[in-house]
């Protein structure tokens, strides 16, 4: 989907998770992705594990980067935040919508609303910072 040359490894945590990529928009920066809330996912109190919305958020607003990527360039999380509105359920439909909102050279900003699915009023929101780094195919080479 985003043949990006650097991330060709197999996501086996994104797997366990079960997010899905279902839309990206490589001109508007937008990512969307979705989520069905599992048993494993619930906390001891029997609502999504807060963990488990962060490491959502940390997927989607990093697909949301990966629209403003070379194929050699690469990005890391330098910084999450979320913020927790509303209990999640077992059987929620999650889907994340995120954007990115700033785009320098080393650094990406991305904004991310989660929505349960039917629902107009987001249960979370969250700001994510990537580190990007530019692949070998972009460096200039300085003459020997």
């Amino acid at each position: 989907m985003f043949g990006l040359q650097n991330y060709e490894h197999p996501d086996l945590f994104g797997r366990w998770l079960g997010y899905d990529v279902y839309k990206v928009d490589r001109k508007l920066f937008k990512a969307f992705a979705s989520l069905e809330v599992r048993d494993d996912h619930l906390s001891p109190a029997g609502r999504v594990h807060g963990g488990v919305v962060s490491a959502f958020f940390d997927f989607a607003c990093g697909a949301a980067c990966f629209t403003t990527l070379s194929k050699f360039d690469y990005c890391s999380t330098v910084e999450l935040k979320v913020n927790y509105f509303r209990p999640i359920e077992l059987g929620d439909t999650l889907e994340a919508r995120t954007q990115v909102m700033f785009r320098g050279k080393r650094l990406c900003v991305v904004h991310g609303l989660l929505y349960k699915r039917g629902s107009k009023k987001p249960v979370a929101m969250a700001t994510a910072t990537f580190n990007v780094v530019a692949g070998e195919a972009n460096v200039k080479k300085s003459p020997k």
